[in-house]
């Protein structure tokens, strides 16, 4: 048995946006727009709201969200009491947005509702009406059950999750994406990797989730080069069709240890999501297929070996195949390796015991130890290339 949860009505398309402003008269006449630090991606919007009389509020997200910024924001929020909360911009801004939405109606604080270092407690009040419009293609946040956000205080990101947090409208245009700087698209289109590939080898995988993400990667895979350096604008529909899947998936299904590290990470180091996530993918799964070898699970295997044929193209693919790809790209793309943003071995005990306590560890495609995950963090450091130890394994 498995559930699927997504999006009450989805959008996507170009030119979506501008086809589909009539859609916010049908929630009011004040909203809460939430966009990121430059609103230019946002002013049409801006301008259709005003036209309309449609009064609003603007707040901008200028980093990856602190507690008590969205504390702040709910309090702004429930002050100038929107009909719909509207949030356009990358997963951060979602993510804000999605929260607002429930936190503005419902009694109490952050803490409240956010799992890890909160109570986690349901909304006793329905979130109001919220339209999701992703300016880039990664998190997939626009059709997710799970808004996150970062304790200062437990140096860790939690989530408040729960299925009211789905954005009734998700608004999907890939031209929203387009003239990015291939810096921000090479990180947005490596977390939707990420994204998919955790779900696809997770604990708990579904027939559906595995249709969402051979699709997605099918799409990704040739795309995410030609879009970030060629801006070209089938690559960027493609990626931008890729992130709504993996948003799909890692709500439906399972992420894993890149996730569960990352968010222990990015409370810790002033890095991106998207990068951390990016660099500790190759590693994770390198983990698990050596795990997955010494414990004889052929079907985590064979998965590994189907994941390698779609991303490399080649029918006869193996596991390390599949790995290789994602450094090259990793390469190819210029990301920033961890260790530019001070990732060193000091800190490695310390973020491996607080990864272990989060679900995305638990999610992972095979149990790993505290050893184990250090051993990720290693090598990652190091650089280690994967290629030589995930040489076909003859039994």
């Amino acid at each position: 048995m498995f559930q699927f949860m997504t999006a009450t009505r989805i959008i996507f398309g170009e030119g979506a946006l501008n086809n589909s402003f009539s859609i916010f008269n049908n929630y009011g006449y004040s909203a809460l727009v939430v966009t990121g630090r430059d609103d230019q991606r946002a002013e049409p919007l801006l301008t259709y709201l005003s036209q309309q009389n449609i009064r609003y509020q603007r707040l901008a997200v200028h980093d990856e969200p602190l507690i008590a910024m969205v504390e702040e924001m709910a309090a702004a929020g429930r002050l100038f009491k929107p009909d719909m909360v509207i949030a356009i911009g990358g997963g951060s801004v979602m993510d804000v947005g999605k929260a607002l939405s429930a936190l503005i109606p419902n009694q109490g604080s952050v803490y409240d509702y956010v799992e890890v270092v909160g109570r986690a407690l349901p909304f006793t009040a329905k979130p109001l009406p919220c339209i999701a419009i992703p300016t880039t293609a990664g998190t997939g946040s626009e059709v997710t059950r799970n808004a996150v956000m970062i304790s200062a205080q437990e140096k860790v990101k939690a989530a408040i999750r729960s299925p009211d947090l789905i954005p009734d409208v998700a608004i999907i245009d890939p031209t929203l994406t387009y003239g990015a700087e291939k810096s921000l698209s090479a990180r947005c289109g490596m977390d939707a990797f990420t994204h998919l590939m955790e779900a696809y080898v997770c604990s708990e995988p579904n027939p559906l989730t595995d249709m969402i993400c051979e699709e997605g990667l099918r799409r990704l895979a040739p795309a995410i080069i030609h879009a970030c350096e060629d801006d070209d604008p089938k690559a960027r529909a493609d990626m931008a069709f890729a992130s709504m899947l993996g948003g799909m998936a890692q709500s439906n299904a399972k992420l894993g240890s890149a996730h569960g590290l990352a968010a222990v990470l990015g409370a810790v180091l002033d890095a991106p999501h998207g990068v951390i996530t990016a660099q500790l993918a190759p590693y994770v799964m390198a983990e698990n297929v050596l795990a997955a070898r010494e414990a004889g699970r052929i079907t985590l295997l064979n998965r590994y070996r189907q994941l390698a044929c779609i991303l490399t193209g080649r029918m006869n693919a193996e596991p390390s195949d599949g790995i290789v790809w994602v450094q090259r790209t990793l390469k190819r793309l210029e990301l920033p390796l961890l260790c530019q943003y001070g990732l060193c071995e000091s800190v490695f005990n310390d973020v491996v015991t607080r990864a272990m306590k989060l679900s995305s560890i638990k999610g992972n495609a095979m149990p790993l130890n505290e050893e184990r995950l250090t051993n990720i963090l290693s090598r990652m450091c190091k650089e280690e290339s994967v290629s030589e130890s995930l040489s076909p394994n003859p039994s």
